[in-house]
């Protein structure tokens, strides 16, 4: 997503519960509530694009790349089941771990390469925390020369 929190700027939310009438309504038109994670400021953004609205996409946290589940292992709701008896092929996010059943196509199968991928986050680290590994390297390696 390239959307970023109208406050602080980051790119960082999650979707947050709706509360009301007037904000499920929205919803069903496909602005979604967030609140962001680094300012706590809840907003709402138009989650969907046109190009998108042919394939499976996850009611949870609304990713796209999904996988199958099998019905042997996992015992559905009576809703989900009905769907898959109708034709709805029964779909997983690996993210979230919801399953759910959809007659939409899967844009993109799960691979778990990918979310590796997505999911590496390079944390800075600052001079003292820098400074102290390696005075504790270099104390063991003084240590283990002091012994020889």
């Amino acid at each position: 997503m390239a959307h970023s929190c109208p406050s602080c700027g980051a790119t960082k939310f999650r979707i947050s519960k709706t509360h009301g009438f007037w904000e499920k309504f929205l919803q069903a038109l496909g602005y979604n509530p967030f609140r962001c994670i680094n300012c706590e400021e809840r907003f709402s953004l138009r989650i969907w694009n046109s190009a998108h609205l042919i394939y499976a996409k996850c009611p949870r946290c609304h990713r796209m790349d999904l996988s199958r589940w099998s019905t042997t292992r996992y015992h559905a709701p009576m809703l989900t089941n009905i769907r898959i008896a109708l034709g709805a092929k029964p779909v997983r996010c690996e993210y979230c771990r919801c399953n759910f059943a959809s007659w939409k196509t899967v844009k993109e199968k799960f691979s778990y390469s990918k979310r590796a991928e997505r999911s590496q986050v390079l944390t800075p680290v600052s001079e003292k925390q820098a400074a102290a590994t390696a005075a504790s390297k270099g104390g063991q390696s003084s240590e283990s020369s002091a012994s020889d």
